[in-house]
């Protein structure tokens, strides 16, 4: 791996409010906000930021009960939003373009799945709970032997699957205009140094973040995936932690969620949506 730079960046936060506790920071550049404080919400597999109202966050299990959740940056204020029409085998991350909620349901860490699938439903409002439809669905083949993956985003018009592989990790793809069943295309590489838990892209695909165990990885892209090559990040925070989930890009920092329910948040700048990418919130 090239050598990346280290950033440690602490800031105030008024945007984000915070009902259980004040922030604690627990590594370098590294905030716990709080904990998950619905009980239904065992693994937060997968997060995104609600474009429909700012400051909450959609999770989700990775098995039992086919459910968003709405959090806040804490961890509090959980909502639970049944998704009809859905299977749910291994769910592991979750996406957000076109007011599309995007269901990646990728995980296959034994191998014995062929295939795996991606659902689309209506972004729900976060304060209205009601029951969410799945309105489209993709059915993935591998192109080669089956792999595992926990993390997915979206960017121009494609879904993008990330192999849970250290050193360097897979890239596919594949259309979403396209069929409903489909073939995963390998894209590029990206150097980690642990297997990749969640992602997330901001809307102008400039900037891509990984979770992993070992820290956040952002890597720097030319306003597109590159189809083929290995990315080097340019920024590493180090924050070890075995069971990171999911992860998003928020006006303050990269957002993490934990297997244990522990939410955190990176600060180093490079993270942060006000520094210059057009996200909300």
């Amino acid at each position: 791996m090239k050598t990346v730079a280290f950033c440690f960046v602490v800031f105030a936060l008024a945007p984000i409010s915070f009902a259980t506790a004040q922030p604690v920071e627990v590594a370098p550049g590294v905030l716990q906000l709080g904990t998950i404080q619905n009980p239904q919400i065992v693994e937060g597999s997968g997060l995104i930021s609600s474009r429909r109202a700012r400051g909450f966050f959609w999770t989700h299990n990775d098995g039992g009960a086919a459910t968003l959740f709405s959090i806040a940056a804490d961890g509090g204020g959980t909502t639970g939003y049944p998704v009809e029409n859905v299977e749910l085998q291994d769910w592991e991350d979750v996406a957000l373009a076109g007011g599309r909620l995007y269901i990646a349901d990728i995980g296959n860490n034994t191998g014995s799945r062929n295939r795996v699938d991606v659902y689309a439903v209506a972004e729900p409002n976060p304060r209205r709970p009601r029951e969410v439809r799945s309105i489209k669905r993709w059915t993935l083949d591998y192109p080669g032997q089956p792999f595992d993956a926990e993390s997915f985003f979206i960017s121009r018009g494609h879904g993008y699957v990330i192999e849970k592989e250290s050193g360097n990790a897979h890239v596919y793809r594949f259309k979403l205009s396209g069929k409903a069943e489909a073939d995963l295309d390998e894209q590029c590489e990206l150097n980690v140094g642990a297997p990749v838990a969640g992602a997330d892209i901001t809307s102008d695909s400039r900037r891509l973040a990984v979770i992993t165990r070992e820290g956040a990885y952002l890597f720097m892209l030319k306003g597109k995936v590159p189809a083929d090559g290995t990315l080097d990040p340019a920024l590493f925070v180090p924050f070890s932690h075995e069971q990171m989930e999911g992860c998003c890009f928020t006006r303050n920092g990269l957002l993490v969620t934990a297997e244990d329910g522990g939410v955190y948040l990176f600060t180093a700048p490079q993270f942060q949506l006000r520094s210059g990418a057009r996200v909300l919130p």
